[in-house]
């Protein structure tokens, strides 16, 4: 089975961006009501409302179980790719993983569905978290609750501290009181990590950083729920943000080109950005079964272009708003992430 990529999770603010631009697409589009296939084109967007499950962001490496066909043989990936050896391992995800009975979660999940022993395809997503996987934390849907398995290691995150909110993206009142409150629960994950307090190291519980929260909409009141599109939200402490600040108001609006894409760099250009490029690379290597060198001056062009590629993917909403193309957001964004690389390699 070919690789199956694990989907990008925005944060709250482009989360709402995204909804208002899809719903204003819905408004904008003509269709005639006697038209058969009009449904299908309207673009498909979340609910206009809903309750959002909050679960600890954990500060790991991605992980994908997935089962296919019917088959309890499973498929092991990192983010980018197939791992299918020790040899090719993504901090230790095959090592751990392969030595697992992960036919057990088939069984727990199908248990849970109550349709029989049939599928076509499970995905269990994850993070593999712990010592020499990441730094600077603590640990470096809701019906699935039940499925773990604990004595190998493989943690149920909903079975630990969980946050509850509804918001409704309609209402600025809401959307704005949902911003205040799940920025206060975000503090208090960073401050002391609930996942991580609730295991002990030599006696006693371990205490140290949470990354964030990452919040996914579990029903929804008003409009018709369909459990098959994935919505969800990260919200995260400065410490991990990977822009540099908070964009400006309004007032950037109508800046000349050059002064406009300084604003875009000087937004989208946070430390933890050019880290994630690091982790990029090394994956990468990992992938090739390659020693670990994330700091190589022959890396600076696939560095560039990770982290270039990905403040456009994540911050096209404050790119649109400053009126930049992307041709030129790409030019200023380019020369910065080199002179940083540049740095590192001389350090």
């Amino acid at each position: 089975m070919a690789h199956v990529a694990y989907p990008s999770t925005p944060n709250f603010k482009n989360c709402k961006s995204n909804y208002d631009r899809s719903k204003a697409a819905a408004n904008d589009l003509s269709v005639t009501p006697d038209s058969e296939s009009s449904t299908d084109l309207l673009p498909k967007r979340h609910p206009s409302r809903g309750t959002f499950l909050g679960t600890v962001k954990l500060h790991g490496t991605n992980a994908t179980i997935v089962f296919s066909h019917g088959s309890k043989t499973p498929q092991i990936q990192a983010r980018s790719w197939i791992i299918q050896s020790t040899s090719k391992d993504n901090s230790g995800t095959f090592a751990l993983l392969s030595k697992i009975p992960l036919s057990q979660l088939v069984d727990q999940i199908l248990a849970v569905q109550g349709c029989g022993n049939a599928f076509d395809e499970i995905y269990v997503c994850g993070e593999i978290a712990g010592r020499g996987v990441q730094r600077g934390v603590a640990i470096t849907q809701l019906e699935y609750k039940s499925c773990a398995l604990p004595g190998y290691r493989l943690y149920n995150i909903a079975q630990y501290k969980t946050f509850e909110i509804d918001i409704d993206f309609d209402s600025e009142e809401s959307t704005t009181e949902a911003n205040t409150l799940m920025n206060e629960l975000t503090a208090e994950v960073c401050a002391q990590c609930p996942f991580a307090g609730a295991f002990e190291k030599d006696g006693q519980q371990i205490v140290g950083a949470g990354e964030g929260i990452v919040w996914t909409m579990v029903s929804s009141g008003t409009d018709e729920f369909d459990d098959t599109l994935l919505v969800n939200f990260k919200t995260k402490g400065d410490q991990f943000s990977t822009v540099l600040r908070p964009p400006k108001n309004k007032k950037s609006l109508g800046l000349e080109l050059p002064e406009a894409c300084t604003e875009f760099a000087d937004y989208a250009l946070g430390e933890r950005r050019m880290e994630q490029g690091i982790e990029y690379l090394e994956g990468e290597q990992a992938r090739q079964g390659l020693p670990i060198a994330g700091i190589d001056i022959r890396l600076i062009g696939p560095f560039i272009k990770w982290v270039v590629d990905d403040a456009i993917r994540e911050e096209r909403n404050e790119m649109e708003r400053l009126s930049i193309e992307e041709r030129d957001a790409k030019k200023v964004l380019g020369a910065r992430v080199r002179a940083w690389y540049m740095r590192k390699c001389n350090e």
